[in-house]
């Protein structure tokens, strides 16, 4: 009887280690899910925003084919983590009907234009989002998505977009500061916005004539603080002669 109780009480506690075993490895299968989701969600989140973003830069319609294959990457993976997820299984079917649109070769540019935004939080938000466009470009590279060749065509658009952007905020400070009557902090912006310029590794038509309207303006500013400087000294000097003759001991008759 005592031996039937023991192995009563042992197989008691290898049910509940077993129990227990089979709970940890249920939540880590969960947690693992979880962040499995959080982590191709994500990925789908940020390459639908660049997709919109991109659409606003002259970029080639090849990198929104790229941004559009991510995104369709990280859906299948979430269909693959959450097979009953209608609405994953839905945008899935959606994307693959927009991919029958796009051509992986097509490099020509999606827009000719590019309008600087307004607002300061606008351009940071431009910026960033270059930056992480260039990231996923180099990332996709990396893959084998995207050839040496295009990789360096786009990442030269991306950067020369973000050069832009740069100089002509720099340059938009500047005229403001000038009309103002700031002409220091004008030309701050100014050498600034022109030292970008020249600390560029390679030249093409933009650079080349902002860097001459800027020297240009520069030029005028220099000229323009040395004649004030000049008739300040004038005034300085008349105003000096004035109190000389008005000081200077009076002659007797």
């Amino acid at each position: 009887m005592l031996y039937v109780i023991i192995i009563l009480i042992v197989a008691l506690i290898l049910l509940a280690v077993g129990v227990n075993a089979y709970q940890q490895h249920r939540q880590r299968v969960e947690l693992e899910k979880r962040q499995k989701m959080v982590r191709y969600r994500n990925i789908f989140d940020e390459s639908e925003t660049l997709i919109a973003n991109a659409n606003a830069f002259p970029v080639g319609r090849s990198l929104i084919y790229v941004l559009h294959a991510r995104a369709r990457d990280a859906l299948r993976q979430l269909v693959d983590v959450a097979p009953r997820n209608d609405r994953f299984r839905d945008r899935l079917r959606e994307y693959d009907e927009i991919m029958n649109n796009l051509k992986p070769d097509d490099h020509s540019l999606v827009t000719e234009s590019f309008t600087l935004p307004d607002g300061d939080k606008q351009i940071i938000t431009m910026i960033q989002s270059l930056k992480k466009l260039r990231a996923v470009l180099k990332s996709e590279h990396h893959r084998g998505r995207v050839d040496a060749k295009h990789f360096n065509e786009e990442d030269r658009r991306l950067e020369f977009i973000q050069l832009r952007i740069t100089v002509e905020s720099l340059e938009r400070r500047a005229d403001s500061a000038l009309k103002s009557n700031l002409t220091g902090s004008a030309r701050q912006y100014y050498e600034k916005a022109l030292t970008t310029l020249r600390n560029q590794s390679y030249t093409n038509e933009y650079i080349n004539d902002h860097k001459l309207k800027i020297e240009k303006t520069l030029e005028d500013i220099t000229n323009s603080l040395r004649e004030t400087n000049s008739r300040d000294a004038a005034a300085r000097a008349k105003n000096s002669d004035e109190l000389d003759e008005l000081f200077q001991p009076k002659k007797k008759w």
